[in-house]
């Protein structure tokens, strides 16, 4: 499931695109009403909504125009937390380690690279369909709040997207002048590490407790299903190398032996769970970007290329580069 808030702004942009709302959302199972920054959605549906839409409008840079009109507002009390956080990276943290509150099917994550921070995204999603539209969608929502929270004062020092780099680039310009990179291994914001430690101008810590405070029920509530927990840090310590069961336990702060018995009571194991989103990331780098199967087999943290190569026949019945001309 999908929080809406991202897509409240949508049906007002389709209007000024000159696009009635209801052409777009006719079929799928969800109307005007039900963008609302409380409400949620299947996950898959949210995808196919953003794609009927740059369809809808012949706008290949829907995504971005969709991206550009959130605001710290529409994310509800977790706006307010990060508005009154005391740091740029308080108030990141605070937003990746909330996002399994509204999402189940896409995961925000801070990661350090070498003197950098990827303000990164990445779904895991096994119903969803690859869109090339939620990626530039987040990397606008992304480049929006980093800006209201600190007044323009930082940009990303690069940007990075695993979908394909689109025949005109101009409708992007408008996320900061750093270099736009595109069929990578994942989509997020490069920070540069200093700028974390930027002192938010309306920075409350009072405030920041209490509304803290206040989420910490619905957190807990997400947290407590152990199958989507693990999916959700999974998308992220694939890219680490850490995506072991050691890895994943230890950032739950538990026992392997302990998580393996979680697991069990939800009939499923770890490796059945690690699959599962190893196949999704697969078949959306296989199907949006131009990553060769020896960096997508790194991508999704397999020792061999051939490695990789065994598992998603066994898991499609074809060769990563068979199942990825079938695409085409």
């Amino acid at each position: 499931m999908q929080r809406a808030a991202s897509l409240v702004p949508l049906p007002g942009l389709l209007r000024d695109l000159g696009v009635r709302p209801g052409d777009v959302l006719a079929g799928t199972g969800v109307s005007d009403d039900a963008l609302r920054p409380d409400a949620f959605i299947p996950y898959a549906v949210y995808l196919a909504i953003l794609d009927r839409a740059a369809l809808a409008t012949g706008r290949d840079d829907f995504g971005v125009l969709l991206g550009r009109r959130q605001t710290l507002a529409a994310l509800g009390p977790l706006g307010r937390l990060m508005r009154h956080a005391t740091t740029l990276g308080e108030a990141l943290s605070d937003f990746a380690s909330l996002q399994i509150g509204n999402s189940t099917g896409g995961t925000v994550y801070l990661m350090r690279a070498d003197r950098d921070v990827i303000l990164g995204y990445g779904i895991y999603d096994p119903a969803s369909h690859a869109s090339p539209h939620v990626h530039d969608m987040v990397l606008a929502v992304g480049f929006n709040l980093v800006a209201e929270l600190t007044g323009g004062m930082v940009e990303p020092a690069e940007i990075l997207s695993s979908r394909d780099a689109p025949k005109d680039l101009t409708p992007r310009l408008p996320l900061g002048r750093c270099p736009l990179r595109f069929g990578q291994s994942q989509t997020g914001l490069v920070l540069r590490a200093a700028d974390l430690a930027f002192a938010l101008p309306e920075a409350n810590r009072l405030l920041h407790e209490t509304i803290l405070a206040e989420l910490a029920p619905g957190l807990a509530e997400a947290q407590s299903n152990t199958r989507g927990l693990v999916r959700h840090l999974l998308r992220e310590l694939l890219l680490t190398g850490s995506s072991g069961m050691e890895g994943v336990a230890a950032r739950l702060r538990t026992h392997p032996r302990s998580l393996r018995r979680r697991l069990r009571l939800q009939q499923t194991t770890f490796a059945e769970v690690k699959d599962e989103v190893r196949y999704a990331v697969a078949r959306e780098l296989l199907t949006l970007g131009a990553l060769n199967i020896t960096d997508i087999a790194i991508t999704l943290d397999y020792s061999s290329a051939s490695s990789f190569v065994h598992a998603f026949r066994r898991w499609s019945g074809a060769s990563p580069a068979a199942w990825r001309e079938g695409t085409k």
